[in-house]
């Protein structure tokens, strides 16, 4: 009979996407004693098969100073982790061709500049002269040079590979079943009869983070979601940049990656919580290849060779829930990222430390605060289950 571990550590982590990883390596970095449990492999969920980008542009405001603070770490990444996960700073340019979508993006660019993000607005002319590949005639754009795009297959194995050696645990294939909080310490049970303790526990159960929530009787609305991709075959490189163009409402998004493919996505797929599977939506990839074709008339002809989608945690707001719980002491939530979460990982992982260690973050999160939606809580009983 194999033994049970049973073993104390300083945080405890609940999920292996970008946040948690992200979370376990600078928490290593600080020198704290780290355990973090996953499901599946790490980034294999949204972290895993998002589109990729690394994107300021258009972000709402309350997102900017984690965003800006996570593009610094973006553009080490390399330093960091010894890999540069086919980061790419290729520059990120919103289009526009309705009048008041231009005066929005015009409005959101003068709120960016306060907070540095380094944005460039543009005619239609400097459009049709800096991106001749779109083909769309437009208004004018937002361009911001310091965006770009990495692999999200390699970046949250990689964070995850650096940070066990520096010494943080992180056990995949190991779904937690059971987790409360006896008064002094956590304590979490997993499918493998792993058992830890640990004062502190952070929430980065992304999608399931409302259902890991609930088990210390917090009430948080999360919707899922299921961001869907499409890759066409390869051929010679030409969209230098990564483009936003809003279309009925939903943003179509495309970028040309090193080995040739063009990768975009427009439209849901479907998620299932329970089997934690996502598929995609065959409509939803007709209507977006259309676009494609639309947007960069190169495209026609050309084969679409590939389609997927991922499960995602969706709030109301959009915003995600970051910040420490009320309820129970040395409970941090970090999920919720709405499908724009991927930047955010170094981020996150930074002012998820500090709130550990330092008891407070330099980066202004208020707009994250779980408790912003007035949601009635369940009677505590998880203290004591």
């Amino acid at each position: 009979m194999a033994m049970t571990r049973v073993f104390e550590t300083d945080v405890i982590i609940i999920g292996g996407g970008i946040a948690g990883v992200c979370s376990a390596y600078y928490l290593a970095r600080r020198g704290a004693r780290v355990s973090l449990f996953e499901r599946g492999a790490v980034g294999t969920q949204a972290s895993g098969v998002n589109f990729g980008g690394l994107r300021t542009n258009g972000r709402a405001e309350p997102e900017l100073p984690l965003s800006l603070r996570a593009r610094r770490q973006w553009q080490k990444i390399e330093a960091l982790v010894g890999d540069s996960c086919e980061t790419e700073i290729t520059g990120h340019v919103e289009i526009c061709d309705r009048p008041e979508h231009l005066a929005a993006v015009e409005q959101w660019s003068v709120m960016a500049e306060h907070h540095g993000v380094g944005v460039q607005m543009l005619t239609g002319a400097e459009v049709a002269r800096r991106f001749p590949w779109i083909g769309t005639k437009v208004l004018g754009g937002c361009f911001v040079a310091g965006d770009g795009a990495a692999n999200p297959r390699l970046v949250t194995p990689v964070f995850a590979i650096a940070a066990r050696r520096l010494g943080a645990g992180i056990y995949e294939y190991d779904a937690v079943r059971t987790a409360r909080h006896d008064g002094t310490c956590f304590q979490i049970e997993t499918e493998s009869g792993t058992k830890a303790r640990a004062p502190i526990l952070i929430n980065a159960a992304g999608a399931w983070g409302a259902r890991l929530a609930a088990q210390f009787s917090e009430i948080f609305p999360l919707d899922v979601m299921a961001p869907q991709m499409v890759v066409s075959e390869p051929f010679p490189r030409m969209v230098t940049s990564t483009v936003d163009y809003p279309v009925n409402g939903r943003f179509f998004y495309a970028r040309q990656i090193g080995r040739g493919n063009l990768l975009f996505g427009r439209g849901p797929g479907r998620a299932d919580l329970d089997t934690g599977r996502a598929k995609y939506v065959p409509q939803n990839l007709f209507d977006a290849s259309r676009i494609a074709v639309d947007v960069l008339p190169f495209l026609r002809g050309r084969n679409f060779i590939r389609s997927w989608a991922g499960v995602e945690g969706k709030s109301p707001d959009s915003l995600p829930f970051l910040g420490r719980s009320r309820a129970v002491g040395g409970l941090i939530h970090a999920f919720g990222f709405s499908g724009h979460g991927f930047q955010l990982g170094p981020g996150i992982g930074e002012v998820v430390a500090e709130l550990v260690l330092d008891g407070r973050t330099s980066t202004q999160i208020e707009g994250f605060d779980p408790y912003r939606f007035e949601v009635p809580s369940k009677p505590m009983q998880a203290q004591t289950a």
